[in-house]
């Protein structure tokens, strides 16, 4: 990542000019570990997915991957922008006929799985039978799913801040919730159709109700199973993988289905690009993850895509079985792939196109004895994190905290950090933005005063030190000041003041030439006031 400065501030407002640096797109393969990939959020910064019979799990490049355990077997469906993530885990506290914890839907959040109510009255038919979980809105308020009935009919429900709503079942059969628009206004899943008709066709509630092919003959069997962040986009499986908008209608992906026996669209971003798999004609059940952009008149498999249009190395040898998830801007896929020795690995393709990282403001203000430091990104790009480093006057740069990076994304956010040992006196801060690779950039520098309305003896800086090194002090009035160093046996060895002193902040140096290493205090007294540091010195 490098830093693009716009609008930044200095202290208060301070205008720099802004510049961009050029950069070509590049490609990479993150291996998350054994299992598969399940979605992706809309910002493409977090991931989730299953390893059966392990727990689920949920991954982004700051934490790495966590699982998902509920002291057993979990499972996760969707993820939001902010990391909360739908699906299902054991509760003990919720045993099915037998005696058996149940398997209910959930959110995992914070730390710990949360259980979500099935609608009122229905209590659980078994183990695996009672509420299930499969899709989350972008901003994490809405979780849509489906409910078991004590017939064994299953009905689409949607909770939305944990209250759960029945969506219906068009002809008194089932109906199922998949996915969810980016605002929780959009559902599509799929419901049964009339007699005669079969069952599980693709079906919306947007939000009136509707079969997204209708009737047509073409279109009857099937499901949705990815959709656009506005809710205008729908992919899914009507036997061969479709893409679905009100203005075209449902559309087969594939150009010519009669070369498949199946197939399933997973994954849609914004600008209609499609992630899925299918299963050629006599391929016996040889799956094939895809990838079909709109000005595409075909499917091309993932396969080739990565290693030979993209020319990635490493991965010749990989089976590429599914493409499941893609980010809202296309830049991140999630797809299951077999090793050689057949070990199922969740891989993310990403794309690093150059994102302008812009540092959009940064500032520093006093409050008492600290200084409060705050910064906002306009995007980042590969961004570990931020060191934050301090000098004053003449001295070195000092780093004094780090605050990590949201990796790669092109949402706003907000940093900020606290200086509880500054100078009295003058400040100066910049930040080091630090790439994954370990390569760096600098902000520009605030500066900000710190000015004390009582009496201050700072640390020394440096500390350690050789063979200077500099003490800060404030008096809130004029008045004697005396400044005196003692080794370690309390032996007085130099007097840096002893004089009347204005009201605000000073500054004092201390040389150490001729003075063996070790512990030396450091007292001023001033009135009333009395204080002391401890200063080492290191040759």
């Amino acid at each position: 990542m490098k830093i693009n400065f716009t609008n930044l501030l200095f202290f208060v407002v301070f205008i720099l000019t802004s510049f961009q640096l050029s950069a070509q797109t590049t490609y990479e393969i993150i291996d998350i570990g054994q299992g598969g990939v399940s979605d992706i959020s809309k910002n493409g910064e977090f991931v989730c997915g299953m390893n059966y019979p392990a727990p689920a799990y949920i991954w982004n490049q700051r934490t790495g991957r966590i699982e998902l355990s509920a002291g057993e077997y979990s499972e996760a469906y969707d993820v939001s922008n902010n990391g909360k993530v739908a699906g299902r885990f054991y509760d003990p506290t919720l045993p099915a006929p037998g005696g058996n914890p149940t398997l209910r839907a959930g959110y995992w959040e914070n730390g710990s799985w949360n259980g979500l109510e099935g609608l009122d009255g229905l209590v659980p038919l078994d183990e695996m039978s009672f509420t299930h979980a499969y899709g989350i809105s972008a901003d994490g308020t809405t979780i849509v799913g489906m409910q078991w009935h004590p017939n064994w009919s299953v009905e689409a429900v949607r909770w939305v801040n944990g209250n759960v709503e029945g969506l219906g079942q068009t002809f008194g059969e089932n109906s199922r919730a998949n996915v969810v628009s980016s605002d929780g206004s959009i559902v599509a899943g799929w419901n049964s159709g009339p007699d005669g008709i079969p069952d599980r066709m693709a079906y919306s509630w947007d939000p009136t109700p509707h079969f997204l092919g209708g009737f047509d003959q073409t279109y009857l069997l099937g499901e949705c199973g990815g959709i656009s962040s506005d809710g205008s986009i729908i992919v899914g499986n009507s036997i061969w993988p479709f893409i679905w908008t009100a203005a075209t209608g449902m559309q087969h992906v594939v150009a010519d289905s009669s070369d498949y026996d199946q197939g399933y669209s997973l994954g849609v971003s914004d600008n209609g690009t499609i992630v899925g798999w299918v299963d050629p004609i006599g391929g016996g059940f040889n799956y094939q993850a895809f990838i079909k952009k709109p000005n595409w008149p075909d499917i091309v498999y993932l396969s080739s895509y990565i290693n030979d249009s993209l020319g990635i190395t490493g991965y010749s040898d990989y089976y590429f079985a599914f493409g499941q998830a893609i980010s809202a801007d296309g830049k991140v896929i999630g797809m299951t792939a077999y090793t050689p020795l057949g070990e199922a690995r969740a891989l993310l393709l990403r794309i690093n196109e150059p994102v302008p990282v812009e540092l959009i403001s940064f500032t520093a203000s006093a409050n008492n004895s600290i200084i409060n430091l705050n910064w906002s990104t306009a995007s980042e790009l590969n961004n570990s994190g931020f060191e934050v480093q301090r000098k004053a006057g003449t001295s070195d740069w000092n780093t004094v905290g780090f605050i990590a990076g949201f990796g790669t994304t092109t949402t706003q956010n907000n940093y900020s950090y606290t200086d509880q040992n500054p100078f009295v006196g003058n400040n100066i801060y910049r930040l080091k933005q630090i790439d994954f690779d370990g390569t760096f950039e600098f902000s520009d520098e605030v500066n900000v005063e710190l000015v004390l309305s009582e009496y201050i003896l700072a640390q020394n800086y440096p500390n350690p030190f050789n063979p200077t090194t500099t003490i800060n002090f404030n008096i809130p009035k004029e008045d004697f000041v005396n400044v005196t160093i003692f080794n370690s046996l309390g032996e007085k060895v130099a007097t840096l003041l002893d004089a009347v002193m204005s009201s605000g902040s000073h500054s004092l140096t201390f040389d150490a030439n001729g003075l063996a290493s070790g512990l030396y205090i450091l007292k001023m007294s001033s009135g009333s006031y009395s204080n002391t540091i401890k200063m080492n010195l290191m040759k």
